[in-house]
């Protein structure tokens, strides 16, 4: 920019002062103005980070609850939970049963013949097996060792659910070692068969008649109520509708049966709705608070928040009471205010303890429904707040027309700064001139008050 003495040697003015002042007075109002848009777009950005938050959260919650031992009807309980576990579906009706477990499913562990110390093999293919499944070829390079051999299974069938390893005799190690495969597949019928081909890999061969088998694939044996049950899986379904059994070990000799019992989970149940509420209510929280409008009390005046009157809130708030105020087809409960719940002048839920029990008592399975499932309350909650968090959605939309406005304010803010420039050159141009003018005029009239002052002295004289 332009410089000048502080002090004009026509004028006496200070003309750095002067322009100063002006150049300022013109752009303080611009000024203001834009620093005024960027506090307010800087405090929305942040305040739709809070509220992506918040709906994260929320999300996170609603993925905790919503799952079939969250929300269940009914409850299952095992007496001996080192014997067996239990758990019950929306199938399963109350009742007792009965439960001895005699023999746990096992997997197949297997091992070749033996094989001399420092043995290769040509090259070939082990086709490898499970029961009568189709088999899967595992290619063997030439001079491959038993430990070559050994990692070819590993990472060929990595995944697969079989592995091997090798097992010698440390006292006698010239006696040759053994190929060890296990499987994780377990059910009677699902024994690992291996099938050399080529290469002098037969004597890797694991069936009926060759190598041997260290443990066989079996199922698991049990009764329940005296009913002689049995499953391919430790993992039990179907024996009873809706319950699902673990089993963990084998009843031990001369101890009773476990009793499993399957009752009513209203205490469940209550506390996954107040999940449910306590989780809704935290997010109703953090949207008042970022939209509330500016009051006056006495001499204290709050501020309006940064989100006050927006319609992206305004309309997440309208999805979220049209999801909560939806009524259910069919019979049973249809709505939250069948459940007791209610909504407050602040938009928070709370929950009418004694309509709540009441309608567990009367119809449990109908919370269930109302919630879970595809069309359930915490799924279309969930896919309706995935619109607003989700990248590109409507929130980051939102974000990002903040953040063009921001480099706006900033191409504003340059263009201001330039024209301010000029129009400093121009006024320091202008104020020169002027005090350069009067300093001419003030120098032509003190020569013209000197000359004066010269006639009359010299016409005194005469």
């Amino acid at each position: 920019m332009a410089t000048i003495t502080s002090t004009g040697i026509g004028t006496g003015l200070n003309i750095n002062e002067l322009v100063r002042s002006m150049v300022n007075a013109q752009a303080a109002p611009k000024t203001a103005q834009l620093d005024r848009l960027k506090a307010s777009t800087d405090s929305s950005i942040s305040a739709y980070g809070q509220l992506t938050s918040a709906l994260e959260a929320f999300t996170t919650s609603l993925k905790e609850i919503n799952t079939a031992s969250a929300f269940t009807g009914l409850k299952a309980s095992s007496s001996n939970e080192a014997l067996a576990k239990v758990t019950a579906g929306n199938d399963a009706v109350a009742g007792t049963y009965q439960l001895k477990v005699t023999q746990l499913a096992s997997a197949s562990r297997a091992s070749s013949g033996v094989i001399a110390s420092g043995q290769t093999f040509s090259a070939g293919t082990l086709n490898v097996s499970i029961g009568d499944n189709q088999s899967v070829a595992v290619e063997i390079a030439e001079g491959a060792t038993l430990e070559d051999v050994r990692q070819a299974i590993n990472t060929q069938l990595k995944g697969q659910g079989i592995t091997a390893n090798i097992m010698s005799n440390p006292g006698n190690p010239q006696e040759g070692s053994r190929l060890v495969l296990s499987s994780t597949t377990t059910g009677e019928g699902n024994d690992i068969r291996v099938e050399g081909v080529g290469g002098g890999l037969a004597a890797l061969n694991v069936n009926d008649t060759q190598g041997s088998y260290l443990t066989r694939a079996a199922n698991a044996e049990f009764e329940l109520d005296g009913v002689q049950l049995s499953s391919a899986s430790n993992t039990v379904e179907g024996a009873v509708s809706g319950l699902t059994f673990e089993l963990l070990q084998v009843t031990p000799k001369g101890e009773g049966a476990a009793t499993i019992g399957v009752s009513g989970n209203k205490e469940g149940l209550t506390e996954s709705l107040q999940k449910f509420v306590d989780a809704y209510n935290k997010l109703i929280t953090v949207t008042n608070d970022l939209t509330k409008v500016s009051t006056t009390e006495g001499s204290t005046t709050t501020n309006a928040s940064a989100l006050t009157g927006d319609s992206l809130v305004r309309g997440l708030n309208n999805m979220l009471r049209s999801e909560l105020n939806k009524v259910a087809e069919g019979a049973g409960v249809q709505s939250l205010y069948d459940l007791g719940i209610s909504t407050t002048r602040s938009g928070t839920l709370e929950i009418d303890n004694d309509r709540l029990s009441d309608a567990l008592e009367q119809n449990a399975d109908g919370l269930v429904n109302f919630f879970t499932g595809k069309e359930g309350l915490l799924s279309r909650l969930e896919s309706q707040v995935n619109e607003y968090t989700k990248y590109d959605g409507i929130i980051q939309t939102q974000t990002k027309s903040l953040n063009t406005t921001l480099g706006n304010i900033s191409k504003q803010r340059e263009d201001l700064d330039l024209r301010m420039a000029a129009l400093e050159t121009s006024l320091f141009a202008k104020f020169n001139a002027m005090d350069s003018l009067v300093y001419q005029l003030n120098s032509t009239g003190n020569s013209l008050l000197s000359s004066l002052e010269s006639l009359n002295n010299s016409l005194g004289k005469k």
